[in-house]
């Protein structure tokens, strides 16, 4: 009982520590005990940013590491994890990275399918991104398996196949005309093979502050987004309230085994919903 007390307050106080940024050489002796060394401790604070999904730019990782490795990182770690796309660090992610939240998916697909888990081992709210997102749900997930699976021989010798039969596009998307539209960082070879249309649509978006959806001619930004040339950012501000409406058809899938303050938030505003009356129209 009393060295997990004294775990718990080294915890406290490495958190405190990354936190208020501070450096090796300033760490209470008690912490420098306990992380041995200055990589181990540059490794902890890594750690932190990733599972708090914390931007590089603002977080105590830019003075540790890459802002590339950060986020090689971060990806690697939530597809382990099945985790929900990082929508917030977009400007990165899907930007310079070019991980679209529909290769994303598709990757956390792949991770449980050549894994052999469960469909119900993905959690509900990446279950239910990576539905709208991809189109492949509980039945889609389990058919595919099954087509792995007969299989047998070359399944037990590759499990890419899985990953062939997951969709070459992503599904159709309801957009608000609202969102925001923004383009990724093209190749040379990519920005050649635009259509005329596409072309002056990306200028515009380089041009103009307000880039709504609705300012766009719809076929083309579809267009790119199925080629994964745009994504879109939805603007939220300080005032902004929010309502997290239950996920309908989604049994409780799993025990959360790691830490994603990203879908714990949002259940809880999902579970806080259910609660309210049903004539109640606040923010």
């Amino acid at each position: 009982m009393q060295q997990q007390m004294a775990a718990t307050v080294e915890e406290q106080m490495m958190v405190k520590a990354i936190r208020d940024e501070c450096p090796w050489e300033t760490l209470p002796k008690r912490i420098q005990a306990a992380v041995v060394s200055k990589d181990e401790w540059h490794r902890r604070i890594v750690d932190y940013c990733i599972r708090k999904r914390l931007p590089w730019n603002n977080s105590f990782a830019r003075k540790v590491c890459k802002e590339g490795e950060y986020y090689e990182d971060l990806m690697r770690y939530l597809c382990r994890n099945l985790a929900l796309y990082p929508y917030h660090l977009a400007d990165y992610i899907c930007r310079v990275m070019r991980i679209s939240a529909f290769k994303y998916y598709c990757d956390v697909l792949f991770e449980a399918m050549k894994n052999e888990q469960p469909y119900d081992s993905i959690p509900n709210f990446s279950a239910a991104d990576a539905l709208r997102i991809t189109g492949v749900g509980r039945n889609e997930f389990i058919d595919i398996m099954n087509k792995c699976k007969s299989k047998k021989i070359m399944w037990k010798l590759s499990k890419s196949i899985a990953k062939e039969l997951l969709p070459a596009q992503p599904a159709d998307l309801a957009i608000e005309p609202w969102w925001g539209v923004r383009f990724v960082n093209f190749t040379l070879e990519e920005f050649k093979k635009l259509s005329e249309e596409e072309t002056i649509a990306i200028d515009k978006i380089c041009k103009e502050e307000v880039n709504s959806y609705v300012r766009f001619d719809p076929e083309v930004i579809n267009c790119l987004y199925r080629r994964g040339g745009v994504y879109f950012d939805v603007p939220v501000y300080p005032e902004d309230r929010f309502r997290v409406s239950r996920l309908e058809g989604f049994v409780s899938n799993k025990d959360q085994s790691y830490e994603d303050p990203i879908e714990e938030l949002t259940f809880i505003n999902s579970r806080q919903l259910h609660h309210l009356p049903a004539d109640w129209d606040g923010p």
